[in-house]
């Protein structure tokens, strides 16, 4: 009998780790790209789960079937939230590249970006592409891995619940991903907006001057030449804030706890 409890302890200790590993392979950047084959994903969740299995505990004997359903959906939202928040830092990414490009005129030449299906126009996809690039330089999807299995510490099995201070942890969150888009973008549209000012005053001093015909090209080649000029202060950013991840999914964690 002890065997045979210690069996179904061992099962619904699987379950629960894969349902929150999972859930992160769903909704974190690389990990839950559209472009990774399901099977791949489904393989690496499983092996993970492996992994982390003989580092949790949980006793199922003093739970029916609805509380342990209801564990269960705990755990795939908490994998969830792990992954979309690691995702958010690559949406501030390319809000900064998205700014840019409204304020040089490449909105035009929008096109759609194979990592995210999305409409997404130059500059935009050539921040992400270098994001993608330094998030795996500096070994961010490995952070995201420790983080995960930190998370089982921090935030053990089942005990996921609502916590009104996760809300300040959020909002702390928002703030960091929200100044790092700032960051990456108000060089380049500080610069745009000296040219703007620079050809405004063109205008008025030499009248015969068609600075609508003018003005295009000037920025483009001045936007151009601003983002490859701060490209290593972007980048400096960038490793910054993928450097940082672990840290702040635990966190965030910590805020789920009982």
């Amino acid at each position: 009998m002890e065997l045979l409890d210690f069996g179904i302890n061992r099962v619904a200790t699987f379950a629960l780790v894969l349902s929150r590993t999972a859930g992160i392979f769903t909704t974190a950047p690389i990990f839950g790209n559209k472009n990774v084959p399901v099977m791949v994903r489904v393989a690496m969740a499983l092996s993970l789960t492996l992994v982390f299995l003989p580092m949790t505990s949980f006793d199922a004997n003093s739970l029916d079937t609805a509380s342990f359903a209801l564990a269960i959906v705990k755990e795939a939202l908490a994998g969830l939230f792990l992954g979309y928040v690691a995702s958010l830092m690559f949406a501030a990414i390319q809000t900064a590249g998205a700014y840019i490009d409204l304020t040089l005129g490449f909105g035009f030449a929008a096109m759609v970006d194979p990592m995210t299906k999305e409409r997404e126009a130059v500059v935009g996809q050539f921040q992400n592409m270098v994001a993608v690039l330094l998030f795996l330089a500096v070994n961010a999807h490995h952070l995201i891995i420790r983080g995960l299995a930190e998370s089982y510490v921090v935030l053990p099995l089942g005990e996921m619940t609502y916590n009104p201070s996760i809300a300040g942890g959020v909002m702390h969150f928002f703030r960091i991903i929200v100044m790092a888009s700032l960051k990456i973008a108000a060089p380049i549209l500080g610069v745009v907006f000296l040219t703007d000012v620079a050809l405004g005053i063109l205008a008025r001093t030499v009248p015969q001057l068609n600075v609508f015909v003018l003005g295009f090209p000037v920025k483009l080649a001045v936007g151009l030449a601003a983002i490859f000029i701060v490209l290593p202060v972007t980048a400096g950013v960038m490793t910054n804030l993928f450097a940082g991840i672990q840290t702040d999914l635990m966190d965030l964690m910590k805020h789920m706890a009982r």
